[in-house]
C-alpha cells in the first residue's frame, strides 16, 4: 500500500514586498492590520492524501449556472463568456497581473498552465476543453497586458486570456460567479494597488453550469483534469 503524501506547508513573505512595491504612498491600510499582509502560509506541492476515483466513475452535481457576460480578449476584440466557452467544458480562473500572493493568482495561473500542457498532450481533449483566465483589474490589465500574460504562458491548447471594459461589466460578472474581490486602501482612501480576494477556479460544463469550485487548499491539476474528463464522459456517445 502506498503511503499518502502529506501537504507541504511553506512560509512565504512575498505579499509584504509586493504591497510596498505597488503602494502609491506610505500609510496604514484602512481596516486592515498590516501584519496580516506580511506572512502568508500557502500549500506547496499539494498532493491529495487519497487515491482519486477514475474519471467517469462519479458524478459532479450542478452547483450554479452563470449567465453570459461581455469580455475583451487579449487582442482587444469584443467577445463574451459564452462565446469563449460555447459547447466545451471550461476551467475559469479570475486573476490580476500584479498579484504577489503566491497562494492566489500565481497558483491559479500555474494550475491552468499545467492543465494546458495536459490538454495539448491528449488528442481526445482537442476541441472539447477551454481554459479561460479573466482579469478583475481592468484599469491595469488591458488587452495588451493580457496578451503579455498569454505570451508568457505560450498556450499549447485552447487557453484564452480576457479582461473587461470596466467596472460596469466586471461587477455583474464577479457577482454571477460569487467571486469576492475588494481593493485594499490606505486610511486616506488611496488604493494600495492590491486586492483582497479569494482564489477560486471554476469548472463549467458545456451548458455553462458550475460543476465544481476549487480553492487554494484543493487546487491540484490532476484532480481538475479528472473532473474535466468526468464531465466529458457525460456527453460521450455510448460505447466511446
Amino acid at each position: 500500500m502506498t503511503r499518502p503524501l502529506a501537504p507541504l506547508l511553506v512560509l512565504l513573505l512575498v505579499p509584504a514586498a509586493a504591497a510596498r512595491a505597488e503602494a502609491p504612498a506610505p500609510g496604514r491600510l484602512r481596516g486592515v492590520d498590516p501584519a496580516e499582509l506580511a506572512p502568508t502560509y500557502a500549500v506547496g506541492g499539494f498532493v491529495p492524501a487519497f487515491e482519486p476515483p477514475a474519471p467517469g466513475t462519479y458524478a459532479l452535481p450542478v452547483v450554479d449556472e452563470v449567465a453570459d457576460h461581455p469580455l475583451l480578449d487579449a487582442d482587444g476584440a469584443r467577445t463574451s463568456l459564452y462565446a469563449e466557452t460555447a459547447g466545451r467544458v471550461a476551467v475559469v480562473a479570475f486573476v490580476y497581473a500584479s498579484c504577489g500572493e503566491v497562494a492566489g493568482c500565481p497558483l491559479g495561473l500555474a494550475t491552468l498552465h499545467r492543465l494546458d500542457r495536459d490538454a495539448a498532450a491528449d488528442p481526445a481533449l482537442a476541441g472539447r476543453v477551454t481554459l479561460l483566465t479573466i482579469s478583475f483589474d481592468p484599469e491595469r490589465d488591458t488587452p495588451a497586458r493580457m496578451a503579455e500574460m498569454r505570451a508568457t504562458h505560450a498556450p499549447r491548447a485552447r487557453w484564452r486570456f480576457a479582461t473587461t471594459g470596466g467596472e460596469s461589466e466586471l461587477a455583474p460578472l464577479l457577482a454571477d460567479f460569487d467571486q469576492p474581490v475588494a481593493k485594499l486602501r490606505f486610511e486616506d482612501g488611496a488604493w494600495t494597488g492590491l486586492y483582497r480576494h479569494v482564489l477560486k477556479v471554476f469548472l463549467l460544463d458545456a451548458r455553462h453550469r458550475v460543476r465544481n469550485v476549487y480553492g487554494a487548499g484543493f487546487l491540484h491539476a490532476p484532480l481538475v483534469m479528472n473532473d474535466v474528463r468526468t464531465l466529458l464522459a457525460e456527453s460521450a456517445p455510448p460505447g466511446r
